[in-house]
């Protein structure tokens, strides 16, 4: 049996990537295997450098959907997936290295997250990789099982109730025990969960309020710190900053492209200097707001990608990028006249290296090549609603007459959908921007009209914008312990991250916080490679070490002759 992987949705808190996937037959089938069992070498991107195969197994775990509410939803439980590899296991008794996945399709992060095979080839661990419920295939209240044409009866305003942090927390903590009992565990077998940017979180809030279950969590460019972002320009002062460290001209041509840019919209002569001068295939003859905010969303997005994805090798997320492309687009800049000609020079980075845009960029599509690019290319969004869907701007889509929690026409952006709608509950954050110490277009969120979207899109769901940190300890996790937070130097999602010691810390030991010099977004979790920084590969002897501590304190609270039961229950607050 094969079974089919839609493209990934241009969208990604979470690193997204596009794979080829071989499916080769297993041998033997268990209870909650999905159909067909299988195996699955994922190959990677030729635009990777690196032989990485994560040859994982894939299953199904019967999830309930509302952990609760005793009383029963319509369907009781949704096959949740998770996939597994075993080949450094060693015993009972060994490590788990658990995932949590976040918002997109699991198999993304597998692919990306090579550091937890390398980790437990040392510690003898099982891995396995949690899907977040409403996103890959794990869908509540589908209709049909995995039929992904009924996923939209779950996204429908009423069955979307049940997509929230807290659920997905429950989701994986009782994966965790269908495990320790599946695989015949004993109780010093200690999980230790994982997780990048959104996953990230999940991590830090599975050790923080259930540790029983949970030895230590590693929590790599988590953004606990939602309010930083809406406070203040700091997620694109970075940004800029990042230019600005390879030449402080880099920052000046933007904001004088942007400014360019809107002078020349205004004419004839203007928007065919635009078109030539930003190589795009055509210009609309009128609306000067449309052409700004379209170039606008397409280099913005490229700009801000390129440093939160900026590893110092080559890869292919959303595009094929050279290694530290932001570094590559501010020389190219740098070879312009103009400020219109440094917004296309970075362009050509991000959306033509590998010459797939063509002589020109295809950004005002005619009506009849727009019906014709929704046959051939259903699942994918127009980047600019991409990227500002995907950094939570929800209140920038206002202005494409989307719906905000939908951000696209296309019908099956699945993935879009369920992160617009946790945008519009648990993460809310808006960022404002003012153009003098970032280098975007001046910005001031507006509130009202995000929650009005919010409420016409999803029956009157209202953003909590306090809720996340109230709930989760914010940065007042002090009184938590075995805990990992690793931040990217270069990630703009640093700007919401926990960078430093919490005040009032009995143990330094027990709670390890740590910038990574030259780093990207949670580039430690990705598979060693020879042109990682020194900083990175430091920081993976320092979580190694830390894993091997969170399992022999484990080891010795839970000895293999308790039982499961016993000990869950009796230290539901105690921490390791």
């Amino acid at each position: 049996m094969s079974t089919s992987y839609r493209r990934p949705s241009d969208m990604v808190v979470a690193v997204f990537v596009l794979i080829s996937v071989l499916l080769l037959a297993a041998s033997a089938s268990t209870e909650d295997e999905k159909p067909g069992h299988i195996r699955q070498h994922i190959d990677p991107s030729p635009f990777e450098q690196d032989d990485f195969d994560p040859n994982v197994t894939e299953y199904a775990f019967d999830a309930v959907v509302d952990h609760f509410n005793y009383r029963p939803t319509l369907e009781a439980t949704f096959a949740l997936r998770y996939f597994v590899n075993d080949q450094y296991y060693a015993n009972r008794s060994s490590p788990v290295l658990f995932y949590a996945g976040n918002e997109a399709d699991i198999l993304q992060f597998v692919k990306n997250s090579g550091f937890l095979w390398e980790a437990a080839q040392q510690l003898g661990a099982l891995i396995v990789f949690a899907e977040h419920r409403y996103y890959g295939e794990s869908f509540p209240l589908s209709g049909n099982g995995n039929n992904k044409k009924n996923y939209t009866a779950s996204l429908s305003p009423q069955n979307i109730s049940y997509l929230t942090v807290e659920q997905a927390m429950a989701d994986y903590n009782t994966l965790l025990q269908h495990i320790r009992s599946k695989w015949n565990m004993t109780r010093d077998a200690a999980f230790i969960v994982t997780g990048g940017s959104y996953g990230g979180n999940l991590a830090l809030w599975l050790r923080l309020k259930n540790p029983n279950l949970w030895a230590g969590a590693l929590a790599s460019s988590a953004t606990p710190l939602k309010h930083l972002l809406r406070d203040s320009n700091a997620f694109n002062r970075i940004v800029a900053d990042v230019y600005g460290n390879v030449s402080t001209k880099c920052p000046e041509m933007i904001r004088s492209g942007w400014k360019e840019l809107q002078e020349k919209s205004t004419s004839d002569q203007g928007r065919s200097d635009i078109q030539q001068e930003m190589k795009l295939c055509s210009v609309p003859n009128d609306n000067p707001d449309r052409i700004v905010d379209t170039i606008h969303g397409y280099v913005a997005g490229a700009l801000e990608t390129m440093v939160q994805y900026g590893y110092p090798y080559p890869t292919q997320f959303y595009n094929p990028v050279p290694g530290y492309p932001f570094k590559v687009a501010c020389e190219n800049m740098l070879q312009q006249s103009t400020g219109v000609g440094a917004l296309k020079a970075a362009a050509q980075v991000y959306y033509n290296t590998s010459g797939q845009a063509g002589p020109c960029f295809d950004w005002f599509p005619s009506s009849s090549q727009d019906n014709n690019n929704d046959q051939n290319h259903a699942n994918q969004l127009p980047p600019p609603l991409s990227f500002w869907n995907r950094i939570g701007q929800l209140d920038r889509a206002i202005a494409t007459t989307t719906p905000v929690g939908t951000t696209t026409n296309v019908a099956d952006d699945y993935t879009g959908i369920a992160w617009g709608y946790q945008c519009c509950t648990e993460v809310y954050q808006p960022m404002p921007t003012n153009g003098i110490t970032d280098f975007e277009l001046p910005y001031t969120p507006n509130q009202k009209a995000y929650f009005e979207q919010c409420q016409r899109r999803w029956d009157g769901v209202t953003p909590r914008p306090n809720w996340e940190e109230m709930t989760f300890w914010s940065d007042n996790i002090a009184a938590g312990s075995n805990i990992f937070l690793s931040s990217g130097q270069l990630d703009p999602w640093r700007a919401a991250g926990i960078q430093s010691l919490p005040t009032g810390i009995a143990d330094e030991q027990s709670i390890i916080v740590r910038i990574i010099e030259h780093g990207a977004h949670h580039l430690d979790l990705r598979v060693s490679h020879p042109l990682d920084p020194p900083s990175v590969i430091q920081v993976r002897k320092e979580e190694l070490q830390a894993m091997r501590q969170w399992i022999r304190q484990w080891q010795e609270l839970y000895p293999a002759s308790m039982s499961s039961k016993s000990s869950s229950s009796a230290s539901f607050l105690r921490h390791s």
